[in-house]
């Protein structure tokens, strides 16, 4: 089995704090041709120079295209099984030639990640300098940001600009969500974010995927052109967000839209819980009608459930109201969000990132979910 590094995630909410380790980050990382001799050594060390985080050996087993590599090394029980066997076969004149246009990712001398020649480097420093040059968006103020083996996702709010939903009361912040990564695992881009600060539930809604984002090629130089492009589009989106988001608590939740939801689709098996429970689907195959009936009927239990099962303190105050007559979508959402908050920082970027994909879902969907305009 590989001894391998487990891969560490870091977050922030003071942005002087960010800026000062994707600055050290930078200074640790440089980007080298995968040597055209490899030795492993005791299952955890290249060349007696290297040692790899899990992302890093999971990329370079990756880039040889043999299937299933890294799971099978996993799999070897005994010490040196796994260097004995990737020696003879990164000596393999093929594999030599999978990873002659490779480059290796190195932060503080492991390796974190392999990229293609065309790749272009774009630290998350230069990401950040380039977003704040010359007093540019200097109305947005960091929430928080999350850092994964590179990989940056910072989501900031405007200083003054918002909305109230319909209770007049409840003020909701909008802003935008940017992610950069040094290892070739996503895109330059930037999605809307939006915060409730009575709960602090954060929700990423995507807008055009292909206006705003930007692969890491082309000439350095130009990247900041380009991220200028990604976030003006984005912001021209705010108020097409904010109307998808008030729509929320325009549309009731009731007992019907459970088996809607199911029937049309919806992506709303965002929680790792939910993907664990294998909803009904209308793909789904049964042996007979009672068993599909039994399952859907399930699954519509579990969907009716998810304010009270996952909301926290706030949603479960609204939910529970008995100065209501009907609950809304909003409050039903959000018990997704709220509950994020509890998880681990990638799997709630995950969730945030689900339910505004839902959102937009119910959004295109309102007039079949009972949508009762005012």
């Amino acid at each position: 089995m590989l001894k391998h590094k487990p891969v560490e995630t870091q977050t922030y909410s003071s942005f002087e704090h960010l800026k000062h380790n994707v600055a050290s980050e930078e200074d640790q990382t440089y980007y080298t041709h995968v040597p055209m001799q490899i030795i492993f050594e005791d299952d955890q060390w290249i060349n007696n120079k290297y040692n790899f985080n899990t992302h890093g050996i999971k990329a370079l087993c990756q880039a040889t295209n043999v299937n299933g590599l890294f799971n099978t090394m996993e799999a070897m029980e005994h010490p040196h099984m796994s260097s004995t066997f990737l020696n003879k076969l990164f000596d393999q004149q093929s594999i030599k030639n999978e990873l002659a246009s490779k480059r290796l990712v190195v932060v503080d001398e492991t390796i974190v990640g392999v990229v293609g020649s065309r790749y272009l480097p774009y630290s998350n420093r230069q990401f950040l300098e380039d977003l704040f040059r010359n007093d540019k968006n200097d109305s947005l103020e960091l929430e928080r940001a999350t850092i994964t083996n590179t990989k940056m996702t910072a989501n900031f709010v405007e200083k003054s600009m918002g909305f109230k939903m319909k209770d007049g009361e409840d003020f909701t912040k909008i802003g935008i969500s940017v992610r950069n990564s040094g290892v070739g695992n996503t895109k330059v881009g930037t999605n809307i974010f939006t915060l409730r600060p009575k709960c602090l539930n954060g929700m990423m809604h995507y807008v055009n995927k292909g206006s705003t984002s930007t692969k890491h090629t082309g000439m350095e130089d130009l990247m900041k052109y380009k991220l200028d492009k990604i976030i003006t589009l984005a912001k021209d989106q705010y108020e097409v967000i904010k109307e998808r988001v008030q729509a929320l608590t325009q549309i009731p939740y009731t007992n019907s839209t459970a088996d809607t939801f199911l029937k049309l689709q919806a992506p709303v098996d965002i929680l790792p819980q939910l993907k664990r429970d294998k909803l009904w689907t209308p793909k789904k195959k049964f042996s007979d009608v009672t068993t599909h009936q039994e399952d859907l009927s399930r699954s519509k239990k579990i969907l009716d459930e998810v304010p009270t099962k996952y909301g926290g303190v706030h949603t479960l105050a609204v939910w529970n109201s008995t100065f209501r007559d009907q609950n809304s979508m909003y409050e039903w959402v959000e018990a997704f969000t709220e509950h994020a908050q509890t998880l681990p920082a990638e799997v709630q970027l995950e969730v945030e990132e689900g339910a505004g994909e839902l959102t937009a879902w119910i959004s295109d969907h309102k007039e079949e979910l009972g949508y009762l305009p005012f």
